[in-house]
């Protein structure tokens, strides 16, 4: 089902983390596999709410969002349910579908603990999935298109929001899709019986290999929605920056992506954000230990017996004191990221790095980043700070931009994105009210800066627009960096942008 442009990614995909023979060869016969799809989609055929990929076919639906609008296809699934004995292992194909398969409502939530984030969404372990909004006219458009991934720290969150599927971007000429992957320890458990079984005697990167998946999945299917599979921006926040990173960094993503966003999420850099294999396998025994299982020979079979509710409380407990990493398993992740970047082996494309301006504590992550990537590589680097309030917040109350708020704005979901439970949540990191705040036409033209900003760096590269703003390459000699509002200013000296928010 995947196209012969990509076989040994696909092979390593399906069967890297596979050591069982029996399955790995049918594995490898399912990836050279074509559906009756494929011919369809050579086609440059109108867009309509029904879309031939090489899975099958699929139907969404328009959606009009601040005079804006798209199609959207919600829980289009990108790799198979990783249950059962998949449960700990590489992602594996999507099976061919019979009919057409509906894609109006969200695909499940990846197993994790209570959230704001998505609470209205059920949660399984059959959620490799990921949504398409596009407002292209033909499958030959060939558009931009940009890949977003969630925030949560690795452990909880959705891409099913109507903020990161929000029509702003597309109406700039974007292809957009927003991605779950595995999250917590269902995507980033390590244990030795796990790397044993294993091709290459790793495990813990599931989430991550997830992620590539998701990669893969655009290669493959994105002309379908208009897109070009040859300039694809991948994006995220916060934990969704440390998936970004790991595609960065990971030794199976070459070509996959050629320019990179990262939004508050630039701490995996540092040196000292390094999870081991053997640390994390060392977690791993805990967590099973914690789930009452002995190490045996039949450790793997009950350790996938388990329920993922149970498996996701162990890994709550303190005492068992796992952590959702990715890991530096000597082959995804071939070394630490930090060295990974001072020697330049990550991938060398455009970057976009920063964090608001009440983020404080990422003032050293996001120019040691800025450095690092603008020093090694020889694709350009552009920082910013986002200082934006909504009106009431920014007149009335003294706080600053506080953890995730400039998500409203880069999408273009204004007012509501502001209104979200989860921004409201985050408020207080800023020294804001929890109160849903009032927004004005300043609010309008911060989104706007912002929504164009991200847009042109996915068509070109270079997110500076002539009549708007210059936004200058970062070295860390010049420490230039852009200032996103309702005015963009150019500005010096990173570090001081960022200040600590008053107290509630």
């Amino acid at each position: 089902m995947f196209n012969p442009r990509y076989p040994l990614l696909v092979l390593a995909l399906t069967a890297g983390l596979n050591a069982c023979s029996e399955q790995s060869s049918s594995t490898e016969t399912a990836s050279t596999q074509t559906p009756s799809a494929s011919p369809t989609m050579a086609e440059n055929t109108t867009i309509s709410n029904t879309v031939a990929i090489q899975a099958g076919t699929i139907i969404g639906e328009m959606i009009t969002a601040n005079g804006a609008t798209a199609r959207i296809f919600r829980g289009v699934p990108y790799a198979a349910a990783p249950v059962g004995d998949l449960r700990w292992k590489a992602p594996q194909p999507v099976q061919a579908w019979e009919g057409v398969r509906g894609a109006t409502t969200w695909g499940d939530r990846c197993p994790q603990g209570a959230s704001s984030m998505g609470a209205e969404n059920p949660i399984s372990e059959d959620c490799l999935n990921l949504n398409v909004t596009t407002a292209a006219a033909t499958s030959n458009d060939k558009l931009p298109v940009m890949v977003f991934y969630h925030g949560g720290g690795l452990t909880t969150g959705t891409g099913n929001s109507t903020t990161y599927t929000h029509p702003a971007l597309t109406a700039k000429g974007i292809v957009l899709v927003s991605v779950n992957s595995r999250l917590g320890p269902m995507g980033y458990l390590a244990h030795p019986a796990l790397s044993k079984e294993s091709a290459h005697n790793e495990s813990g990167n599931y989430g991550t290999l997830d992620i590539t998946a998701s990669l893969v999945w655009v290669q493959e299917n994105i002309a379908a929605f208009g897109g070009d599979p040859d300039n694809v921006t991948i994006f995220g926040e916060s934990g969704g920056g440390s998936k970004t990173i790991s595609q960065m960094a990971s030794s199976m993503t070459e070509g996959l992506f050629h320019k990179a966003i990262v939004e508050s999420g630039a701490m995996l850099v540092s040196a000292e954000a390094v999870t081991t294999l053997a640390d994390a396998e060392t977690r791993g025994q805990k967590l099973v230990a914690a789930l009452g299982i002995e190490e045996s020979d039949t450790v793997l079979a009950d350790m996938r017996a388990a329920s993922w509710e149970d498996v996701i409380k162990a890994g709550s407990n303190r005492e068992v004191g796992f952590r959702a990493n990715v890991v530096v398993d000597g082959h995804i992740i071939p070394d630490s990221i930090n060295t990974l970047f001072l020697e330049g082996k990550q991938r060398d494309v455009p970057l976009i790095v920063g964090a608001n301006e009440g983020e404080s504590m990422l003032k050293a992550s996001v120019p040691l980043m800025a450095n690092l990537h603008s020093a090694s590589a020889s694709s350009p680097t552009y920082v910013y700070n986002f200082s934006q309030l909504p009106k009431s917040w920014r007149e009335e109350e003294g706080c600053v931009a506080f953890h995730g708020l400039e998500l409203a704005y880069v999408f273009g979901n204004i007012p509501e994105g502001v209104a979200a439970p989860t921004m409201t949540f985050l408020a207080r990191g800023g020294g804001c009210s929890a109160s849903i705040p009032t927004t004005d036409e300043q609010d309008q033209l911060a989104a706007s800066n912002s929504v164009s900003l991200w847009a042109q760096f996915a068509k070109t590269g270079n997110p500076s627009i002539e009549g708007l703003i210059e936004w200058p390459q970062y070295t860390e000699t010049n420490n230039r960096y852009l200032d996103i509002a309702a005015t963009l200013e150019a500005k010096e000296g990173i570090e001081s942008a960022f200040v600590a928010p008053p107290a509630n």
